[in-house]
């Protein structure tokens, strides 16, 4: 009933439909509200399934502002690299959300004109404003995460020519000998929990949060808006920073059934040739996609018909001394 109610109440934020867009300010308002993609990503979930997930009382904007009150993100910032980590909200959306669940801290990006200016600029205005010193500190602690990482998720994508054959042509002269860590990637660690969300006192009352709690719940926005989308032909690895080259060609070999001596591997066209090198020394970061391509074929079946004819005895000698029996 009061999944209906509130899909029913926001149906374009539900089906992700006729979103206002920062780099392309919509001519019909002057006000943007925003939320976190976190809020909107686990609503839409109970919206779906909502016997199986609990419902969000609280939009938690407290999540995208630092200690001090100040907002995390500037205006260019959201328009780009921390697009995916804010929702933005229409005024008229911004009244249901208001009705629907408790908020805790109304965010919202003003348009003004510069009248001094000819011809006029816009100008664009948050409310609360940036913390400088807060910014720099995330942008500090991002640079860490990608450098200091332990049992993150990176992809490797096998490269495939047209001397090759594709796993799934032969899986049967393929098979890995160790299951790929894909599905370890939506588990959460222990104690890993949004301070926002949390549904069991009803989100009444806005909850005191640490730095540290703070600082992972940015790691968290920071994992869900990094998250690469595997395709075919890619097998995910949990892998960690201080791990060598070599180590990960041992993963590669169980995964793909490629000795690590036949492993070529590359990053963003990058060569990885030291195999006693650290991966964050290499700068593989989480979610990196690393390109592998073995100097032997999968499988090609011209040459094994051609050692097959090798290997089997010819029928005409059958009987007789030449073959030994």
């Amino acid at each position: 009933m009061i999944a209906n109610e509130q899909k029913t109440s926001l149906p374009n934020l539900f089906q992700d439909k006729n979103r206002p867009c920062l780099s392309n300010w919509p001519e019909d308002t002057d006000v943007l509200y925003i939320v976190s993609q976190f809020f909107v990503e686990e609503w839409r979930k109970f919206v779906r399934k909502p016997t199986r997930c609990s419902p969000v009382s609280s939009v938690g904007n407290s999540a995208l502002l630092c200690p001090h009150g100040g907002l995390m993100f500037t205006f260019a910032s959201m328009t780009k690299e921390d697009s995916k980590l804010i929702a933005l909200i229409w005024p008229s959306e911004w009244q249901m959300i208001q009705k629907l669940f408790v908020v805790d801290h109304v965010i919202k990006i003003t348009k003004t004109e510069v009248e001094d200016v000819s011809p006029s600029e816009p100008q664009y205005i948050s409310d609360p404003k940036l913390c400088p010193e807060c910014r720099e500190g995330l942008l500090c602690q991002q640079q860490r995460d990608l450098r200091e990482y332990t049992q993150a998720t990176i992809y490797v994508h096998k490269v495939v020519d047209n001397k090759k054959v594709m796993k799934d042509s032969a899986p049967e002269l393929n098979v890995s000998s160790s299951e790929t860590e894909e599905d370890k990637e939506e588990a959460k660690p222990d104690g890993e929990k949004d301070p926002d969300f949390n549904q069991s006192n009803g989100g009444t009352k806005r909850q005191k949060i640490s730095h540290q709690n703070y600082i992972a719940y940015q790691k968290q926005v920071i994992r869900r808006s990094m998250r690469h989308r595997k395709v075919r032909g890619e097998k995910a690895l949990l892998v960690s920073a201080n791990q060598t080259l070599k180590e990960l060609k041992i993963q590669i070999m169980h995964a793909f059934s490629v000795a690590p001596f036949d492993q070529n591997l590359s990053i963003d066209g990058k060569i990885l040739t030291d195999d006693c090198a650290t991966l964050g020394t290499l700068g593989v970061i989480p979610e990196s996609v690393i390109l592998l391509k073995a100097d032997e074929p999968i499988a090609d079946y011209a040459a094994m018909d051609d050692v097959m004819q090798v290997c089997m005895p010819e029928e005409g000698f059958k009987g007789t001394g030449l073959l030994g029996h």
